[in-house]
């Protein structure tokens, strides 16, 4: 009887493991990695006219779906690598 116990109990270990590992994969791949103009603008610590202006010289990569910009999280962290002082 234990065996059977022990069989169950490690399918139901299994079984939880994967859900998590599955649940955290989708977690870390869907977290809002695109941001809008304003959350761009909080996250920069910029203004929305600045953040128009740099998508309009192009210092920023913009996503574009029918009117909408969206920017990439990624890129707004390597911009703010490339314009770091060293003093």
């Amino acid at each position: 009887m234990s065996t059977t116990t022990d069989t169950i109990q490690q399918f139901i270990a299994d079984a939880v493991r994967m859900a998590v590992r599955d649940e955290l994969g989708k977690a870390t791949s869907t977290v809002n990695r695109l941001r809008s103009v304003e959350e761009t603008a909080e996250y920069l610590n910029l203004s929305k006219r600045e953040i128009y202006n740099m998508i309009a010289t192009g210092e920023l990569p913009v996503v574009s779906h029918g009117r909408r910009k969206m920017l990439d999280v990624k890129d707004l962290d390597r911009w703010i690598e490339m314009n770091k002082l060293i003093c």
